[in-house]
């Protein structure tokens, strides 16, 4: 019988993570982990309720990651991670513990996924069209991202847009949304009751809290299509200027968001450029999201 996480206890969570692991099914992806720092637990019973879970791990497991406490040569404790008994990533302070997990489970499926393309944008999807939305740092990416979820569109994802080479289609991914600084305060303005996190300060990132998938997204296993791919950019003030790319132009753009480029072969690739073949690509410099929800509904009539 499947267990979802949030039919654990806190306890039963704990004990699993000290031990023998958690099992963790993420749309597909099976991950395993451990962790010894206390702090894990309740960001996922609270940012993962919906997600099947074994406290008993049992079968492969796509991905083995352990967050543990270590100690920094000064003295200060610090959480290190693993996976595969390989450490991508410098100790971080102890309380960003929770935040070192996602970073980690993101950089796992971004550089080991060879049969899948992977893109670092969000990705939401109406009426069957997935609109993919890539974007720099402090560019607005998860703002944008948070606020159509919110307003009726479904979470793919909002890191990784996820693409089946062989059917061309977006396979969803919903993961907790992450909101940075100003972010936070905008989102949790518009939409008081997004279930959010508590902030988690001062990381290299600065701020960061994040939003728990809604269960409808977590719920539905529906690949589609890409129909648009929008690169946002917020700017102060500014008017919002919505402006056509050449595909070649939006494909080029699109490649250099794209992780796993060199796991993919000559067949692979083709794939790729097969399955965006009918989307169409926009610049979109804005301020203001409510400008932005009446262009998208002219765009995506």
């Amino acid at each position: 019988m499947t267990r979802y996480l949030g039919e654990l206890t806190h306890q039963e969570i704990e004990n699993a993570l000290r031990t023998d692991g958690l099992g963790l099914d993420i749309f597909g992806f099976r991950c395993l982990v451990t962790s010894n720092t206390g702090l894990l637990t309740s960001p996922l019973h609270f940012l993962y309720p919906r997600y099947p879970a074994e406290i008993i791990p049992n079968g492969f497991f796509d991905f083995h990651i352990a967050l543990n406490e270590s100690r920094h040569f000064l003295g200060k404790k610090t959480v290190h991670f693993l996976w595969e008994d390989k450490s991508p990533f410098p100790d971080l302070p102890l309380d960003q513990a929770h935040a070192l997990f996602e970073w980690g489970l993101n950089w796992c499926i971004a550089t080991a996924s060879g049969s899948d393309i992977v893109i670092h944008a969000a990705v939401v999807e109406r009426d069957g069209m997935a609109l993919v939305l890539p974007g720099e740092p402090g560019s607005g990416k998860s703002t944008f991202c948070a606020d159509l979820v919110f307003k009726g569109w479904r979470l793919l994802s909002d890191e990784l847009t996820i693409i089946d080479p062989k059917t061309g289609l977006v396979r969803p991914f919903p993961r907790p949304i992450s909101l940075k600084n100003s972010s936070i305060d905008i989102v949790a303005e518009r939409h008081p009751a997004a279930p959010m996190s508590g902030r988690i300060t001062d990381t290299r990132k600065g701020d960061i809290a994040y939003i728990r998938p809604p269960d409808s997204a977590v719920d539905s296993a529906e690949a589609v299509k890409i129909s648009r791919v929008i690169f946002p950019k917020y700017i102060a003030h500014a008017e919002l200027e919505l402006t056509p790319l050449t595909k070649a132009f939006g494909f080029s753009r699109l490649l250099e968001n794209t992780f796993n480029l060199d796991l993919l072969n000559k067949q692979g690739f083709a794939q790729y450029a097969d399955s965006i073949s009918d989307t169409d690509f926009f610049d979109l410099s804005y301020s203001d999201l409510d400008q932005v929800h009446r262009c998208l509904a002219e765009l995506c009539k």
